[in-house]
């Protein structure tokens, strides 16, 4: 099994998992606050003497619209995710599958790999992809036929928009976290961010997560 504690060099010059979900959480409170002053703003400027002109109003109005904007478009990766069985199961890696490799795409995400993997989900032998998106630097150790725990969504083809049906998600566990990686692709939801170990998926919040169970929920 790939717990490779030899391979962990260098993980103190990233940022961890946890420390990058608390700082994304007190952003949004912030974004929340810096709204709910603009907008308060607004309303005392009708009442004020003297009344607040034209111009400041649609100047606050655009920064309230802007602030609120980063939180509505952020708003699906704090949603919760399908239920997740955290039973480790194994992983047998098949190969890579590539993404946003297109040169004239307008996307700002840059071009990435997922590692390719042959999971058995009670009995059947399921091609699934690891969602998490590991760094060059982390990306060697996945060679064929590396094995990996991992977890598995309760529905298989849950979140998945690929053309394949059977390609799956599934997620590296925290035997892994001392792999480095830029994000987490889980099909319809992909969040590219600095790379750092350990894993920014399993401090979402899951379907079937008992309250005071999970890591820090969002």
């Amino acid at each position: 099994m790939n717990t490779s504690p030899g391979k962990s060099e260098g993980i103190a010059d990233y940022i961890s998992a946890e420390h990058r979900h608390a700082f994304d959480r007190a952003l949004n409170r912030a974004m929340w606050i810096i709204v709910c002053v603009l907008l308060a703003w607004l309303v005392v400027g009708f009442f004020r003497e003297p009344v607040a002109s034209g111009q400041e109003r649609a100047i606050v109005g655009v920064f309230a619209v802007s602030f609120a904007a980063y939180i509505v478009l952020s708003s699906p990766y704090r949603k919760k995710l399908p239920p997740l069985d955290r039973r480790p199961r194994i992983a047998i890696v098949t190969g890579r599958e590539s993404f946003n490799t297109d040169p004239n795409s307008d996307s700002e995400i840059p071009a990435y790999e997922l590692v390719a993997v042959r999971v058995d989900v009670e009995g059947i032998t399921t091609n699934a992809m690891i969602a998490d998106i590991v760094t060059a630097e982390s990306l060697d150790r996945f060679a064929v036929g590396s094995v990996w725990n991992v977890y598995v969504f309760e529905d298989p083809v849950a979140l998945n928009d690929d053309p394949e049906p059977d390609w799956t998600r599934v997620i590296l566990t925290e035997a892994h976290d001392d792999v480095i990686r830029t994000g987490y692709d889980l099909g319809f939801y992909t969040m590219h961010q600095g790379p750092g170990p350990g894993s920014d998926l399993l401090l979402r919040r899951f379907a079937n997560d008992r309250p005071g169970k999970e890591r820090t929920a969002r």
